[in-house]
């Protein structure tokens, strides 16, 4: 899959979400959480209550890997997304990618595809998972709020 923006990336990581093709089961979403920081692309919440925070990057592995471990003091496991060439490129990297405790994911043609498997870890900031919380249940409530009228 060739991606003319991070935007249509993370858009087509979304759908993917959306269609119950998580590899992490039912999730609800969000993007752009907005913290001290930075700002994560895409923030999921599992059922079983943990925060799964996804860096999206069209090429730059290095800035998403940087990224993804910054995003690890709210989130109980973060990922790095790419195209697949991308993400394969980067996966000659495990090692740094295992320091961090940061994983590697892609899209396939139905699927979303974890090439290397994030560590589950507590967050660093608690408080902050919880505000990571907030910001999704909030824009559940949004995408809701249309239907309401």
């Amino acid at each position: 899959m060739c991606f003319a923006s991070e935007k249509s990336l993370v858009n087509s990581f979304l759908s993917h979400l959306g269609a119950d093709r998580s590899p992490w089961g039912a999730v609800r979403v969000a993007t752009e959480f907005d913290y001290q920081r930075g700002r994560t692309d895409v923030v999921a919440r599992t059922d079983d209550d943990s925060v799964i925070a996804v860096e999206a990057k069209l090429g730059d592995w290095r800035t998403a890997l940087h990224q993804a471990f910054r995003n690890r003091c709210f989130a109980n496991r973060s990922y790095v997304l790419l195209p697949k060439d991308a993400a394969l490129r980067a996966h000659r990297y495990a090692g740094e990618f295992d320091r961090r405790h940061v994983g590697i994911c892609y899209l396939g043609d139905t699927e979303i595809v974890v090439l290397h498997s994030a560590k589950e870890c507590d967050p660093i900031e608690p408080w902050l998972a919880r505000r990571a919380k907030l910001h999704i249940e909030a824009a559940q409530v949004s995408a809701w709020a249309p239907q309401l009228r």
